[in-house]
């Protein structure tokens, strides 16, 4: 009798999953970034060109800094502080989104948004590595079957934040980046 009634609330609780769960909806191509809305819906972030480049400082005597830069001082695709911001990319198989996604937060400089990756002396060797302090904690988990969803650990502050998936251990001149903003509420930019 046990089995029966076992067997039953089985065939109820599966056929309910069966109803209720939809398929969640994936990024047809490899490395781009959506946004997770909150119906579910993935939505397009601004996709930029990613560059590196070196700024001098007292031309290069004091040496220098450099940078991640994107055009435009900022991005069109705009989200609410008030909102749950979760992300949604398809990797290859096999690639583990905690070693290949780069999350960072850029500043706004001289119409272009910019973030400082490593300063260095007027020899050229790096003095002090500073693109810790713009990077974002996240947590991937598994999303359908295919993709990963990217949670910021912690509330992301108004600003404007890029997505990036590459090696942390190189640093290219240029890559893929899946840029937005964030507002602070009603009408706060």
């Amino acid at each position: 009798m046990k089995s029966v009634v076992a067997t039953l609330i089985l065939i109820l609780v599966s056929s309910a999953w069966a109803q209720d769960g939809k398929k969640p909806s994936e990024p047809e191509s490899l490395s781009i970034f959506y946004y997770l809305d909150s119906s579910g819906q993935l939505v397009p972030l601004e996709s930029q060109v990613i560059r590196l480049r070196h700024k001098y400082h007292a031309l290069g005597f004091a040496g220098g800094t450099t940078v991640y830069l994107v055009n435009g001082e900022k991005s069109p695709v705009r989200l609410q502080t008030e909102s749950k911001l979760e992300f949604v990319v398809r990797l290859e198989a096999k690639v583990d989104p905690l070693e290949a996604v780069q999350f960072y937060h850029f500043n706004r400089e001289n119409n272009s948004r910019v973030m400082p990756i490593v300063d260095f002396d007027p020899l050229g060797r790096p003095t002090v590595a500073t693109f810790r302090l713009a990077t974002i904690d996240f947590n991937a988990e598994k999303y359908g079957a295919s993709s990963f969803k990217v949670v910021p650990v912690q509330a992301l502050a108004p600003g404007e934040y890029c997505l990036i998936v590459s090696d942390p251990n190189q640093l290219p001149e240029k890559m893929p980046g899946f840029c937005f903003g964030v507002d602070g509420g009603k009408g706060t930019p």
